[in-house]
């Protein structure tokens, strides 16, 4: 049987320069013929998602820390968190749902930036399976170690030793039905996506931080946040022929219009 349904979590806002998202010219980035190219800020989303299964409750990633903004100066100088209330914390999102954390079954993570990982620790007794890709946990702790890590923090990774970790190392795997983890990299090297059918036949794909934002999608290029621009070409190919051919809908992480596509929870996808 696919899931259930699926709820979309509302765990505050960030806001960040776009040339983050789109590079040169559409960034903002000065030319030749426009030294002094308008900046553009913009203020985005971000979200979680609940996935309702038969055989369990599927989280997929966990945004930020409610003390980013003192604890994780260097990623919030570039995206500062602009929307943060108790109403924003993950427990009372799930509370609104009438669940608990102790119910959750699964914890996909989409990649270990500091964004998406920042509430795990309200999982804290360590029993739920955290999944993510091989790589991508390497990746982190190489850069943190190497002191080289911004979006990759140690106040993040630090209360996560010893957790019940499930790394991957294929770049498709079948969770439970209707719920498929596949590996893209381009922003980092370990990024996972995943694909969700319901049991209404309609299939999503919550794109994490491969896609930031849907200009992305649409003009097929990353700007300072693109990580390997061959995996990204090559991905970017791949997902549009999914959207094509299995009419999947995009659930774009930062879409700055999320929220008037999609509903939040309590309501749900179907």
């Amino acid at each position: 049987m696919p899931a259930k349904r699926m709820y979309l979590l509302d765990l505050g806002n960030l806001s960040g320069d776009k040339g983050w998202f789109l590079p040169g010219a559409l960034g903002g980035a000065a030319t030749r013929n426009n030294r002094n190219p308008a900046r553009s800020w913009v203020d985005v989303p971000v979200p979680a998602a609940l996935i309702e299964h038969k055989d369990g409750l599927v989280l997929f990633d966990a945004g930020t820390s409610p003390a980013a903004m003192t604890t994780r100066p260097k990623p919030t100088e570039n995206f500062p968190l602009t929307k943060f209330t108790d109403e924003n914390l993950l427990e009372k999102q799930l509370s609104v749902l009438g669940f608990k954390p102790e119910d959750v079954s699964y914890i996909v993570i989409s990649h270990l930036h500091w964004d998406h990982v920042g509430q795990l620790p309200t999982f804290g007794n360590r029993k739920v399976p955290l999944i993510l890709q091989k790589k991508e946990l390497e990746w982190a702790l190489y850069t943190i170690w190497q002191g080289k890590g911004v979006y990759y923090t140690l106040e993040d990774m630090r209360p996560l030793v010893g957790a019940n970790w499930f790394p991957l190392d294929e770049k498709s795997f079948e969770l439970m039905d209707g719920i498929t983890l596949e590996w893209t990299g381009g922003h980092t090297p370990g990024h996972q996506i995943v694909k969700v059918t319901l049991g209404s036949g309609n299939t999503y794909i919550l794109t994490g931080d491969y896609l930031h934002i849907p200009e992305e999608y649409e003009l097929e290029t990353k700007g300072w946040l693109l990580g390997d621009a061959e995996e990204w070409q090559v991905e970017i190919r791949k997902l549009k022929l999914q959207v094509m051919a299995q009419k999947a809908k995009l659930i774009i992480s930062h879409d700055p219009g999320l929220w008037g596509k999609y509903p939040k929870a309590p309501k749900w996808l179907e």
